[in-house]
């Protein structure tokens, strides 16, 4: 079992901030300047909520408002990809929308671990359950559980972790169309983790780049302990 057994289904680094207001005054200049600068992204919508961006054939997302900058890119095999988006792009809007501070930055990942079946994926949890729901009162409501997650939080300073496992089934049908097996097993482990630095952070001195390379290597020295003892 190694590193590469996970496989990171879907990545997405937020920057909050509480002063976006000129979102609305400048919105359509930020567009036109994300459009002529990475004619690759093309713009899906705009509104008073919410302003969409999409690279197609690098799966990666561009949400933007008043309250938030969001990157998401789904089916990563390239993590630079999104390091280099988000580095390229966010310093755009900060600057059109006069942000300087942010009050959260975060940074989640989501893996899957393909597994034999469900019952490997409740065993690997138990590991780990600060508090385990017993069998026996499950079954008041059923006698097969289908799926269990355990979910932790952990603060360190400035520093925040949100470690969920899930168990998963893939569930196929008509109108989901064709899926990345790779990405959606039809039997996982889901592991889900929430990297954020909370308090206000000078936005000019953050590093989209640095953050997210960070936690990648945090992950990928880790990710095996806390599944596996």
């Amino acid at each position: 079992m190694g590193f590469d057994n996970f496989n990171l289904t879907r990545v997405i680094l937020e920057l909050r901030y509480d002063d976006g207001f000129l979102y609305w005054d400048n919105c359509g200049a930020t567009s036109l300047e994300i459009i002529r600068n990475f004619p690759n992204w093309k713009w899906e919508g705009t509104s008073i909520e919410l302003s969409t961006f999409k690279e197609a054939k690098k799966k990666i997302e561009l949400l933007f408002n008043i309250h938030h900058i969001r990157f998401i890119q789904n089916e990563v095999d390239n993590l630079n990809q999104l390091k280099k988006a988000a580095t390229e792009i966010a310093p755009i809007i900060l600057k059109n929308c006069q942000i300087s501070t942010f009050s959260r930055v975060g940074n989640r990942y989501y893996y899957v671990l393909q597994i034999e079946n469900i019952e490997q994926g409740k065993e690997i949890k138990k590991k780990y359950s600060l508090i385990e729901i017993p069998e026996k009162r499950l079954g008041l409501f059923g006698k097969d559980p289908k799926k269990t997650s355990f979910r932790v939080y952990v603060e360190e300073g400035n520093r925040q972790y949100r470690i969920e496992l899930t168990t998963i089934k893939r569930i196929d049908g008509a109108g989901i169309g064709k899926l990345n097996e790779k990405f959606f097993p039809k039997i996982g482990l889901r592991i889900d983790i929430d990297f954020a630095i909370i308090n206000n952070i000078d936005a000019s001195d953050f590093s989209c780049d640095e953050f997210i390379q960070h936690n990648f290597k945090f992950l990928e020295s880790n990710l095996i302990k806390l599944v596996y003892k």
